[in-house]
């Protein structure tokens, strides 16, 4: 599939501490404050507290426990403008996945992750239950063949979105 050639958000800073704020700073301005919706004009809500969990890292997914020890994953954070692309499905192709997954306190909850399959990005949502939102952002980031195999494997596609310009 065509990569879409989205835009990487790159800043000139080594300080990590300046780095994170400097991410963080774009994730507030772009999905915290302001209104986001998808491509069926839903409205999908960002928590500040979010931005710690979405743009960090475990360092091996396939044997850790979820802990994130890389505070900043500069792969996450660098397509942090992608969300944004990701939810208005800009001119990319995207499955819909429907998941129960267990959550940090043991309780099933049903997650929405679209998978961009053009250049195998992952946004994680969570289906509000009412409300002015429909979803609430979790997470988001690039995802090689085998993770997305894998949460394929415990899903149900329930949407499949043709590019759109």
């Amino acid at each position: 599939m065509p990569d879409p050639n989205w835009p990487l958000c790159e800043f000139a800073i080594t300080d990590s501490v300046e780095l994170k704020e400097a991410y963080r700073e774009i994730f507030e301005r772009q999905y915290v404050n302001s209104v986001v919706r998808d491509w069926r004009d839903r409205r999908v809500r960002f928590h500040r507290l979010t931005f710690d969990h979405a743009f960090s890292e475990a360092t091996n997914y396939r044997t850790g426990v979820g802990v994130h020890d890389i505070p900043l994953s500069l792969p996450r954070a660098k397509r942090i403008l992608w969300i944004r692309l990701t939810l208005i499905a800009d001119s990319v192709s995207i499955d819909v996945l429907a998941q129960l997954r267990k959550d940090g306190r043991g309780r099933m909850r049903k997650r929405r992750t679209l998978i961009v399959l053009d250049n195998r990005y992952v946004v994680v949502l969570e289906p509000v239950e009412r409300g002015e939102f429909a979803f609430d952002f979790v997470t988001a980031f690039p995802a090689d063949q085998a993770y997305l195999d894998k949460i394929r494997r415990g899903s149900n596609v329930v949407e499949r979105m043709p590019p759109r310009k």
